[in-house]
This record gives C-alpha cells, structure tokens and sequence, in this order.
C-alpha cells in the first residue's frame, strides 16, 4: 500500500512539472517576439494556480532550452529571461511532435 501512495505521488510531481512547462510555453508565446523574464512566469503560474518557485522556473526554463524550445539571456542581470524558438512556436501551435515531458493537451 506504502508503495502505491508514493508512486502516485511522483506521478503527481511529474504531472506538475510538465503542466508547469506547458504553462511557460504559452506564456512564451504570449510575450513573442521580445520573450520574458522568470519573474513574469513565476507569476504566472501562482495565478493558475500551479506551485512554482523561481529555482524550479528556472530549472524547467533549462529543460526547454535543453530540448530547443526556448533560448535563455542570463548575461548583465541576476534575473533570467526566455524567449520561444522557432521550435516552440511550432509545438504550441500544433505543427511539430511535443517532446516527452511537456503536458500538450490533445489537439481538438
């Protein structure tokens, strides 16, 4: 039973993680062509509501640096800022495969 419960529970942090990078792609795409700064995305998804803090903002903006989604300005300010690649345009609007780990809703 004890095993049960945990695997529901990283499912569910999973489930977070990748809701959280879906809601920062739409934002993204919002704030096109100039992108964004973390704080804005943290903002962001305290309104969903989803929990986030700016440590886990930036590690999910890496994810999608990681996977070509957004690229990342991190030089003259602390504050970090996104903005969407050609790839994350395409993702959110439908044209390109989602990669594992973004929680796309299906497409109507």
């Amino acid at each position: 039973m004890t095993e049960r419960r945990l695997d529901a529970a990283i499912d569910m942090a999973r489930a977070e993680r990748e809701a959280l990078r879906w809601l920062m792609l739409i934002a993204l795409w919002h704030a096109r062509p100039y992108g964004t700064r973390e704080d804005v995305l943290l903002s962001c998804a305290h309104e969903i509501p989803i929990y986030a803090t700016a440590d886990l903002i930036r590690r999910e903006l890496g994810w999608m640096e990681s996977h070509g989604l957004a690229t990342l300005v991190r030089e003259a300010s602390p504050i970090w800022a996104a903005k969407l690649t050609a790839l994350g345009e395409d993702v959110y609007e439908y044209r390109a495969a989602a990669p594992a780990g973004l929680a796309r809703p299906p497409r109507w």
